[in-house]
Order: structure tokens, then sequence, then C-alpha cells
């Protein structure tokens, strides 16, 4: 039972991650993104407050640390960024956080960290160098970049709620919306501007999506994602955020007429051949390794 469980929250995590942030381009083209998340995290808050009555067992100050880097940091890195480049390239880049979250787990949690991982770290990192620089069009690089430190702060996000938190999955996410909230109303308060606009100019296709985006690329995600790691290390569960990427590619064909170009093919082929290194799916013989 343990082990059908893990299987369906490492496969509906990513899934739901994987559609949702394909989608989640056309709603940060219309609302500011910190506000975008603001308004997502606020309305996890209230269904939190009314429906999960239980009392952190976490202390506050891990709690706000993994907030911050899980919803505020990591998210305004990501949402500014995914604005600027195609849907199927932004999910391509952000496969990093697979290898960026063995080596934070290395850093922070002390897992081992051998040669198998640095090397399919370094072929991972080699095929999103292919995804950025073979184009005819290249991506913008400062976008690109943002998108892969985001991988990196959410990694060590997940590492850190693993290593601290004494709570369950989906008082996690309560935590992470309360704590979040007050910082992303600063965050758009400063950075951002048209946050009303936004709101009296929105379509019902705007708020279709942004429900869609919170409710399935938070609410549910998160949810599952958050009690897997109560059950398996972070590098376990790591692999199965791979899914995100068939799933944007076939969600960005769909709903936004994205193509993948030749250069995108190959490097996502040396970029899952890289992650699979990592993960131990390809393994490299031990004469290799000395």
């Amino acid at each position: 039972m343990a082990i059908s469980k893990k299987l369906f929250l490492s496969v509906l995590a990513p899934v739901c991650w994987g559609s949702s942030f394909t989608l989640a381009k056309s709603t940060v083209a219309h609302f500011p993104p910190l506000f975008m998340m603001l308004m997502v995290y606020a309305g996890i808050a209230m269904i939190m407050l009314l429906t999960v009555r239980e009392a952190f067992k976490t202390p506050w100050p891990q709690l706000l640390l993994i907030s911050a880097l899980c919803v505020t940091i990591q998210g305004a890195l990501l949402f500014m960024a995914i604005g600027d480049v195609e849907a199927t390239t932004a999910n391509l880049v952000l496969q990093t956080q697979v290898p960026a979250a063995v080596v934070m787990g290395w850093l922070i949690a002390k897992e081992d960290l051998n040669f198998q991982k640095v090397l399919g770290t370094a072929v991972a990192i080699l095929g999103v160098a292919i995804v950025i620089g073979l184009p005819e069009k290249r991506p913008p690089f400062v976008p690109v970049a943002m998108i892969i430190v985001s991988g990196f702060v959410w990694a060590a996000g997940q590492v850190l709620a693993r290593k601290l938190s004494k709570d369950s999955g989906i008082m996690l996410l309560k935590s992470n919306a309360l704590f979040g909230v007050p910082q992303l109303v600063l965050a758009t308060l400063v950075m951002e501007t048209g946050q009303w606009q936004s709101i009296v100019t929105a379509t019902p296709l705007d708020w279709v999506l942004l429900a869609f985006v919170g409710g399935v690329g938070f609410y549910v995600a998160y949810i599952c994602w958050f009690s897997l790691l109560k059950i398996a290390r972070v590098d376990e569960a790591a692999p199965y955020i791979l899914l995100m990427t068939p799933v944007g590619i076939v969600t960005a064909f769909l709903f936004l007429h994205e193509r993948m170009s030749f250069a995108q093919i190959i490097g996502a082929i040396v970029l899952m051949f890289g992650l699979a290194i990592v993960e131990g799916l390809i393994k490299v013989r031990r004469s290799l390794a000395a």
C-alpha cells in the first residue's frame, strides 16, 4: 500500500506542474507574476484556514525560511522569467532543478554525491547549453538564467522542507501559504504595477486559467509533493519531476501551438540522458569512475 501511494504522489505532482506551468505563461501575460502568486496563495490560505485546524509543529523561523525559498524567491524568479521564454524552452531548462536537488541535498542534508551524480549533472548542463545556444533564435539569456537559479532555490527549499519540517504535507502547504502571503504582498507592491488594472480587465478565460494554475499547479501539486517528501528523500522523488517535460510539451503543443525545434529536441535528449545518469537509470561502470 505504501508503494502504491508513493507512486501515485510521485506521478501526480509533476503531471499537475507540467500542465499548469505551461498554461501559466498565458496567466502571467495578463496578471503581474507576483500578484498572480499572491492571489493563488491567498486563496490557498483561506481554504486552509477553513479546513485545516491542526497547529504547526515546526518552529516559525524555519517555516518562514522554507516559505521564502519555496514561494517568494523561487516564484519571483520563475514567473517573472517565463513571460519572455517559450513554454517548451522554459520546461526543458527548468529540469535543471533535478540535478540542483542532488547538489542541494549534498550541501544541506549531506546526502551522497558520487562520480555518477557529478557526471550526470555535467551532461544535463550540456543539454541546457544546447537548448540555449543552438537555436537560430536563441532564448534571452537573463530569463533563462533566472529559471535556472529558480530551480536551485526551489531545490534548496525542498531539501530544507524535508530536513527541518515536523509537519504533514498539507500543513507544509498551509505554512507556505500563510507565511508566503505577507512576503508576496510586499514584493508585488515594491516590484510591480498594474495589479488593479489586471483585475478589472481580466476576461473569463483569464480567471479560468488562474483558477487552473492555482488549483492544480499549486494546491493539488504541492499537497502531493510535500506528502511525498514525508515518505521519500528528495533525491528519490526528483526523477519523477522529469514527467513535467513531456506533459508540458504536449500542453504547449495543444494550447499554445508551440513546436519543438531541432536544437530543442537534441538538447532535450542530452538533458534527459544526463538526468538519467544522475538518478542511476543509466549506470556508469566503476572502472570509469576510478
